[in-house]
């Protein structure tokens, strides 16, 4: 930029010699050219405007930067869209000022002037340290973690241990541009923070290098995120921390950043994720030399455990099998955990993978794979995971895959050891376990499987005794069993909700009923028949199937039925007439019918074997006169009640 060196005369025009008092043209006082004083304070504001918005472009860019093109693939969508955004501000912000004083420059007022050609690229390193980012990639290549960094000349960086769990590929990119990857460096098991250094030394010259920190001497600090500046710190020594020695750190120190003293670097902060200052008590930088490889600290920290397998879980694609998926998530949980909660990886953390996990459930499932999901999340799985959300997902499938009884053993097993294991209340698997009893119940009591509906119904109470569905099936059965004194206890004992009063009202108007029914015979048909056939046992000891029919006089009993009861038919012959034509039988005497509890003795039959009905006796009206009769074809009911 040219220096101003002439004054132009506000009256005649004439350009004079900067040394000059008076116009040479028209001797006018150059002095006093009522323009000249705000002429020159108005250049050199212009002047100030654009080196200011250049250096507020160039801490911007140093600040926000992610690198060039070759790394600038660290950058999230979000974060590159909003330092363009940023950076076309500050550039539109340059050029407004230097069209700006260009303008003055052809007025008539101007001077002499250059407008500065500042480049907006032309970065260069923090004089401090090369301020940059640390990429952390995982070995299946995916970039897991991206945090600021600063780099000595002589390539060594500090860096908390935390921020690097999960990557064994771990690469600098200086503000400035390039990739530097590191190798090795001062580490070993256990520490908070190491100091590695990058494979080739970069070499700057114009940044400092790493010395030993004199307590006794106050420190600078510089933030390599922002232009935060902190001068004559005075830290005390606390704890040694691995190759480190620890410091508390001022309340405004909270983000990453390096401690200067007489020049050089004694000192780092690591913002979020240390919350003391690390010190350097060892070598100079130029001395130092590795003590470990990027290798080991990944296999000492990481290898070989759950969070390892978790890892290689989410690096598997869409384009892999659902079920394949679903099994390796599975297999990290049969593994150790290497790292604390605190240092885990947010995506590594166990809910966030079972997040996952549930998501492939769901597709799995869709696709008809609901049975492959329960053999692979089985009990002991399931007890290792010990989410109980999970646990539910599972159990719905169990219970449309294996039935009812399966998926409340598990419940009573698993599920309630994982409530037990995790402390955590679970309203909503009880609900669930409550309504598998009620459903498995209602389908015994449909089948009219009474046996195993006690079982059910007792077991059930036991978890939930005060359940209206539940109880109200238990009086369903008593009624099924034909115990109306047991349903009727049951049916009031308890108090029943609003929604529950007609079902209860019609399970009360049943056992009336059946109260009714006592000491009378009551036969079942399908309503709507008129064919009426009920089981016998004669004489305690042959069953027979008869048909009701009022149209017979006599009982008769086929020939087998007699044989086995060891009858011999009297020497009479009898001619029957049947709706197969007329037969010939014989008569004997049945000691006794018994039908639903009910015996009635000395009955006489007839043994004729019916034809096209083999097997069926009749139950005439030498038996049937014994009762009056209650047909009631559409209820499908016959009562017989004793004369």
């Amino acid at each position: 930029m040219s220096k101003i060196n002439y004054i132009r005369c506000r009256h005649c025009k004439a350009d004079n010699d900067i040394s000059l008092s008076y116009c040479s043209k028209c001797g006018s006082p150059l002095g006093d050219n009522t323009g000249e004083g705000s002429s020159g304070r108005r250049i050199a504001i212009i002047i100030l405007l654009v080196l200011l918005v250049f250096a507020v472009i160039f801490a911007y860019v140093n600040r926000q930067a992610a690198g060039p093109e070759e790394h600038a693939a660290g950058l999230s969508v979000d974060e590159k869209e909003q330092y363009e955004n940023k950076l076309k501000e500050l550039q539109a912000r340059l050029i407004h000022a230097r069209k700006e004083l260009s303008a003055f420059k052809d007025s008539e007022d101007a001077v002499n002037i250059e407008i500065p050609d500042i480049p907006l690229d032309d970065l260069k390193a923090n004089e401090h340290a090369v301020a940059g980012w640390i990429m952390v990639s995982d070995p299946w290549g995916r970039q897991v973690r991206k945090f600021r960094a600063g780099m000595s000349r002589n390539g060594w960086l500090a860096l908390p241990a935390r921020a690097c769990f999960g990557g064994n590929k771990l690469s600098f990119y200086p503000d400035s541009g390039g990739e530097y990857r590191i190798s090795g460096g001062l580490w070993i098991g256990g520490d908070n923070a190491g100091l590695w250094q990058v494979t080739v030394k970069p070499g700057f010259p114009e940044v400092n290098e790493i010395a030993l920190w004199n307590e006794s001497e106050p420190v600078s600090w510089k933030s390599l995120e922002s232009d935060k500046e902190n001068e004559l710190i005075s830290l005390r020594a606390g704890t040694a921390r691995g190759f480190f020695i620890s410091a508390i750190l001022p309340d405004d120190i909270n983000e990453t950043g390096i401690f200067l003293q007489n020049g050089k670097i004694v000192g780092w902060t690591f913002g979020e994720w240390l919350a003391k200052g690390y010190m350097w008590p060892g070598k100079d930088g130029a001395d130092l030399e590795y003590n470990t490889w990027l290798r080991y600290f990944y296999d000492m920290t990481f290898a070989h455990g759950r969070e390892e397998k978790f890892a290689l879980a989410l690096s598997l694609t869409n384009n892999n099998d659902v079920l394949e998926r679903l099994t390796a998530f599975v297999s990290g949980f049969s593994l150790q955990p290497r790292l604390s909660i605190e240092d885990t990886p947010e995506y590594l953390l166990p809910e966030e993978i079972i997040k996952k996990m549930r998501v492939l459930i769901t597709r799995a499932v869709s696709s008809g794979s609901g049975g492959r999901v329960v053999e692979i999340l089985s009990g002991p799985v399931l007890k290792e995971i010990g989410d109980i959300y999970l646990f539910m997902d599972v159990i719905r499938i169990m219970a449309g895959e294996l039935g009812y009884e399966t998926a409340i053993s598990e419940i009573e097993d698993t599920g309630r050891y994982i409530v037990t294991q995790t402390g955590q209340d679970a309203p909503a698997l009880d609900k669930l376990h409550m309504q598998y009893y009620q459903a498995w119940l209602q389908g015994t009591v449909a089948e009219a499987e009474i046996d195993a509906g006690w079982r059910i119904f007792y077991s059930a109470k036991s978890y939930y005794p005060d359940d209206p569905q539940i109880h109200l099936l238990g009086v369903e059965l008593a009624l099924l069993d034909g115990d109306w004194q047991e349903a009727e206890r049951l049916l009031y004992m308890m108090d029943y909700p609003a929604a529950f009063q007609d079902r209860v009202q019609l399970l009360a108007l049943r056992i009336s009923e059946m109260k009714g029914e006592e000491g009378k015979i009551l036969i079942n048909f399908p309503s709507g028949s008129n064919r009426v056939t009920v089981d016998a046992s004669i004489n305690g000891s042959v069953r027979q199937n008869f048909l009701v029919d009022t149209g017979a006089t006599m009982v008769t009993i086929t020939s087998s039925t007699a044989e086995a009861l060891g009858l011999r038919p009297g020497a009479a012959i009898h001619n029957l007439s049947t709706v197969g034509g007329t037969v010939k039988a014989s008569a004997v005497v049945i000691d006794s019918i018994e039908i639903d509890g009910w015996v009635e003795y000395d009955v006489e039959a007839f043994v004729v074997d019916i034809p096209n009905r083999s097997g069926l006796g009749l139950l005439g009206l030498n038996y049937l006169g014994r009762f009056r009769m209650d047909l009631k074809t559409d209820e499908g009911t016959l009562l017989l009640s004793p004369r």
